[in-house]
């Protein structure tokens, strides 16, 4: 066993490095773009420099090309992805992002084959006004015309002004699956209450379902466990803690049946809790210490009961039982010798924490908002929590996770709908009337004339701006 824990822990680092190592590469290939652009705005087209520096950029673009048709670069509302993985530009090159953008440039696709002097030609055809390029025919008839054959050049996705139209049309069959799921999870508790065969069936079910919305469009489900259920609340964390689970497993490229297995232990980890007298678990205020160390036998309950359950992986009832065994005074049961938590147990442990943080519970007189949650989060890496998955679970989230309602410094209100690459810089939807209506969805990427067009001042309590953040995301 010790050993599939090592090689599953091997497993996540490489997968979640190598996809750093990937947007790296494509960063350096973007800022490599802007040196030809620049170098050729200032020499001849023959000048060494100009050469050099289009000899790199294609060293690195052939890189990128290894195992690819193309090596495709796409703006969209002020942010830079390379294929489906968020870049990270600085202000430096949000000068040539706003360039491209105004010559009506919304991807870049290198082909096999580039050659330097096809990319000296394109760099050259990016220096001229937008106004020249339009006489011929716009961008794309503009590179045929210099015979730049090996890269495509896209036209801009109009995709802001369509985004929170598009958010409202994904959300009902992921909020239909967000109530499925808490359904599913009521019903194997009853059964496990009353001794009956609980059956595994529905549950793999929801579970798929929930990858494949996840694999889709990972903020479509994660936006609903910003919605707090507090007279569900039982049965509203375990689907929380699920779907954070399943979103981290997909965000560090596990396999699709790890993630659904992951999936399975975020639903099943508090089954353990039947056992804890109701009284003692919707008991406001701080637990007696006989009563606390009734909630602490419940990953051991949990684990017992999911070993008499047909079907249920190995894999849960580890979760259920390891959850709670950090590394640490605090952590339970206790284990003898050192403590070797499952990874997955470990990825559970995050997400059970997190959504328990921001959570509307009985006990809980006020909730702890997304964002400090994150910040307390990431003061526990390395000691509660591993600090890889940390790092990785708060790229994820970002520092202002969605649902989270923004003040910006143009005074206007944003609700995080979406993560960049940058933490500080989600796309959010700009609340003016505070009805649902709103369908005004910026990226606070944005620059104009090389500066931001919007920051983040703070975050807002929605609950005492009395704003309805569920009217959005539901």
């Amino acid at each position: 066993m010790a050993e599939v824990r090592a090689d599953s822990r091997g497993e996540a680092r490489q997968s979640f490095f190598a996809k750093q190592q990937l947007t790296d590469k494509a960063r350096t290939a973007f800022q490599q773009l802007s040196a030809v652009v620049k170098n050729t705005s200032l020499y001849p087209e023959g000048h060494p420099s100009v050469l050099i520096s289009a000899e790199k950029l294609l060293s690195t673009v052939r890189e990128l090309l290894v195992d690819r048709k193309e090596a495709a670069f796409y703006l969209v509302g002020g942010e830079l992805f390379f294929e489906t993985l968020s870049v990270s530009v600085d202000q430096s090159l949000s000068l040539l992002m706003e360039q491209l953008a105004g010559m009506d440039i919304g991807g870049i696709a290198y082909k096999p084959g580039l050659t330097q002097e096809e990319l000296v030609r394109l760099a050259a055809l990016l220096n001229r006004d937008a106004a020249s390029i339009a006489a011929r025919g716009g961008i794309q008839e503009a590179a045929a015309a210099e015979q730049i054959a090996h890269v495509e050049l896209h036209r801009v996705l109009l995709v802001d002004q369509r985004a929170g139209g598009d958010i409202k049309k994904g959300k009902k069959k992921a909020s239909e699956l967000f109530l499925e799921a808490v359904e599913t999870v009521k019903e194997l508790v009853q059964a496990v209450h009353l001794d009956k065969a609980a059956s595994m069936r529905r549950m793999n079910s929801v579970v798929q379902a929930m990858v494949d919305t996840v694999l889709e469009n990972r903020d479509a489900l994660m936006g609903l466990t910003s919605i707090k259920m507090y007279d569900e609340y039982t049965f509203a964390h375990s689907v929380n803690t699920s779907i954070l689970a399943t979103a981290l497993g997909t965000f560090l490229s596990f396999e699709k049946p790890q993630v659904a297995a992951l999936g399975v232990a975020g639903l099943l980890h508090d089954i353990g809790k039947v056992k804890v007298p109701h009284e003692i678990i919707n008991k406001p205020g701080k637990p007696t210490e006989e009563e606390w160390e009734a909630i602490k036998r419940h990953p051991v309950e949990g684990a017992l009961l999911l070993s008499d359950i047909p079907g249920i992986s190995r894999i849960a009832m580890v979760a259920a039982f390891e959850h709670h065994q950090h590394d640490n005074e605090r952590g339970y049961p206790k284990a003898e010798g050192p403590l070797r938590q499952h990874l997955f147990s470990q990825v559970i442990a995050l997400c059970d924490a997190y959504d328990a943080l921001t959570a509307a519970r009985v006990y809980y007189s006020v909730q702890t908002p997304p964002d400090h949650a994150v910040r307390i989060l990431l003061k526990q890496r390395g000691t509660t929590f591993h600090a890889i998955l940390v790092k990785a679970f708060v790229n994820m989230v970002g520092l202002f996770p969605i649902g989270t309602v923004l003040k910006l410094d143009t005074g206007e209100l944003g609700l995080v709908t979406h993560q960049t690459h940058d933490l500080m810089r989600p796309r959010v939807l700009l609340l003016r009337t505070f009805d649902g209506t709103e369908q005004d969805q910026v990226s606070l990427l944005e620059t104009s004339g090389g500066r931001y067009k919007r920051s983040a001042v703070g975050a807002v309590n929605p609950h005492t701006a009395k704003i309805d953040i569920k009217q959005y995301l539901d």
